[in-house]
């Protein structure tokens, strides 16, 4: 009763935020209802927007996969989907809507709780989680719309340069990392994310410091240091080991799930199938670490060795995962970037190449690609993985930085935090830790095997193993960093559309698209505020101007 009860209130409110919210920023978060304290309980507002915010179905399924999920290669696109360099303004429309009703909504739990020591925990919860949703949001499209978006002003809201949303959102995690009550009111079992231990909010907003710290390491590298030594040594400290991953709970005793929330996460539906591993991941994953392929000799297509979670990350073709006749028996991607009719080729297609592994889509997290199984709906998804705090500090160390540790430590905290996370045997990492046999692109594991290439340096080894470790749930990290950075090693898009890249066929930031176009009615509806924000960008409203963080111009040995 309570979980329909919290329901209806946030649809009320996110109703009303939304309609206000989408119809222009000049009658942003008119609420007919307003809520307060002692006609709502806040908490009851704040869950279903966490949920909403990470699960929604059609967001889940166009943003996080068909878009960030194909924009990092950690999968290829396929013949139902667009060309992978063409956003879709649909998706982003429907996208940005709702951000400015889960905004509205946070804004309202903080407008109306804050000087509330009843809610001071609420309030900071609200604070972090929306620092969350708008980092992403920014992270697509560049500046956006932040110190004025729903503030109830009726005017319509400046686009933020992405310089000042940053620097704010670093405030926003400090102040409430420190103002969490660890003693005080929590959401209790409304908390679909830590059951209500606020000692582990604070350690996730700290952890959301770092993180967003570091994506400021190329345009602005004295205060990413600056940032990144203070969250690591901020009271409440960090994600701890993989037992403290952020994950989005799915426990029945927590929250009813649509079912088909968590399919998209398992399986691309738009396609009928599972997601298919690109050509970047499969050279990523071959020979790295110099483990030998499982079960080689029944298999009729497949690399002598291979990173021990390749073939628990993506399945061997077999009958079990459709594969056609001749196709079966083999590990092996698609290039990214095809058009829907090369897509649609059967040397192509994905029931014809690896897909996304059993192990993330069974309860009993079944590893063999030969095996029956049904799909299960329990699988939680990670919004953060401990292994990512640790290459983290490995890269923060490795730059000079104060991270309480030693770069190589905190490497080989994070290969062995994915293993586990994946369930590999301690002999197994042993072995692999120590191999120097390099991947197709020439990366090897060992942190003091270093060459003067460019992908083997102690930077493209951190890289390529939290591209490796934030598998499946993480892409917009990976997305992220591969913009910033350039690396892990991928693959240009094979056929992208002309316009959408600067240099069809280059490397890194030349031949990959670099952020979202504004949704089209943006235009309309905030047309002064919105071309003052085009007006910053490089090459205007398009996918090749890079943003703010975004400006490392070569890949730095």
């Amino acid at each position: 009763m309570k979980h329909m009860i919290c329901n209806a209130i946030a649809a009320v409110l996110l109703s009303a935020a939304l309609v206000s919210c989408t119809k222009g920023f000049d009658e942003m978060n008119v609420n007919p209802n307003s809520p307060t304290p002692d006609s709502v309980d806040p908490n009851y507002l704040i869950s279903p927007i966490i949920v909403s915010s990470t699960l929604e179905v059609n967001i889940y399924q166009r943003i996080h996969n068909l878009y960030n999920d194909t924009f990092a290669q950690y999968f290829a696109n396929d013949k139902y989907t667009s060309n992978v360099c063409v956003p879709n303004d649909d998706w982003s429309q429907e996208y940005w809507n709702k951000v400015w009703g889960w905004i509205s909504g946070l804004n309202e739990v903080i407008r109306t709780c804050s000087g509330n020591e009843k809610y001071v925990n609420s309030v900071q919860i609200a604070r972090i989680w929306r620092v969350w949703i708008f980092s992403r949001t920014t992270d697509l499209f560049g500046d956006i719309p932040y110190s004025e978006a729903c503030d109830g002003s009726g005017k319509p809201a400046k686009y933020d340069t992405q310089k000042d949303i940053y620097y704010d959102f670093l405030k926003e995690l400090t102040e409430a990392s420190e103002a969490i009550d660890l003693n005080g009111r929590n959401l209790g079992t409304s908390d679909f994310i830590f059951k209500g231990d606020m000692a582990r909010w604070k350690a996730f907003a700290n952890s959301l410091r770092l993180r967003l710290a570091m994506r400021l390491s190329e345009v602005d590298p004295a205060k990413a240091k600056l940032e990144a030594e203070a969250a690591v040594k901020a009271d409440g400290g960090m994600l701890s080991g993989i037992e403290d991953d952020v994950k989005i709970l799915r426990k029945e005793n927590y929250y009813q799930f649509d079912g088909g929330a968590l399919y998209y996460s398992a399986a691309n539906l738009y396609s009928r199938s599972r997601m298919t591993m690109s050509s970047s991941m499969q050279k990523l994953l071959t020979n790295l670490g110099g483990q030998p392929f499982p079960k080689k000799d029944i298999y009729t297509s497949v690399p002598d060795y291979i990173d021990p979670r390749g073939t628990i990350y993506f399945n061997v073709t077999s009958e079990f995962t459709n594969a056609g006749a001749g196709y079966r028996g083999r590990w092996k991607g698609v290039t990214p970037g095809y058009t829907k009719a090369v897509a649609a080729e059967k040397e192509n297609a994905c029931t014809n190449n690896s897909r996304l592994g059993t192990y993330f889509l069974t309860k009993n997290k079944v590893k063999d690609a030969d095996a029956a199984f049904t799909i299960s709906f329990d699988r939680e998804q990670v919004l953060m993985y401990y292994a990512e705090i640790c290459f983290l500090k490995a890269e923060g160390a490795c730059r000079g930085w104060n991270m309480g540790g030693s770069a190589e430590d905190f490497y080989k905290a994070g290969i062995i935090a994915s293993m586990k996370e994946v369930e590999i045997e301690d002999d197994v990492i042993d072995a692999y830790l120590n191999s120097t046999m390099p991947n197709l692109y020439g990366t090897t594991v060992p942190f003091n095997d270093k060459t003067s290439d460019k992908h083997n340096s102690q930077l493209a080894k951190i890289i390529t193993q939290k591209y490796l470790a934030n598998f499946p749930d993480n892409s917009w990290e990976a997305w992220n960093d591969y913009r910033r950075l350039g690396m892990p090693s991928l693959d240009p898009f094979a056929m992208p559309e002309t316009g959408y890249v600067l240099e069809a066929g280059a490397m890194d930031w030349k031949g990959s698209l670099r952020r979202l176009i504004y949704p089209a009615k943006e235009k309309l509806t905030n047309e002064a505020n919105y071309n003052e924000a085009v007006a910053r960008l490089s090459d205007g409203d398009n996918t090749t101007s890079r943003m703010w963080w975004d400006c490392r111009t070569n890949i730095e040995d």
